[in-house]
């Protein structure tokens, strides 16, 4: 018998991201597993856990959903 090539690609799968404000503080949220967000500001490395329920989050789109609208306008003559 011939071993055949698992066919699914082994991606990493991508984290739920959002550009998102913490109280007047810009940046991006990333969910973790449900229990909260690490909230990040714009060029930083350091992060805050923050409470999903936390009234000063403000989620608002998909980094990866934005990026992909902007490249589709950047390219269409």
């Amino acid at each position: 018998m011939q071993t055949v090539a698992d066919p699914t690609p082994s991606r990493k799968p991508q984290a739920i991201t959002h550009y998102a404000y913490l109280g007047e503080t810009y940046g991006t949220a990333e969910l973790l597993n449900g229990s909260g967000y690490l909230f990040r500001t714009k060029g930083e490395r350091q992060a805050t856990l923050v409470s999903y329920k936390d009234p000063a989050l403000l989620l608002l789109g998909l980094v990866e959903l934005s990026e992909m609208q902007a490249d589709i306008r950047h390219y269409r003559v």
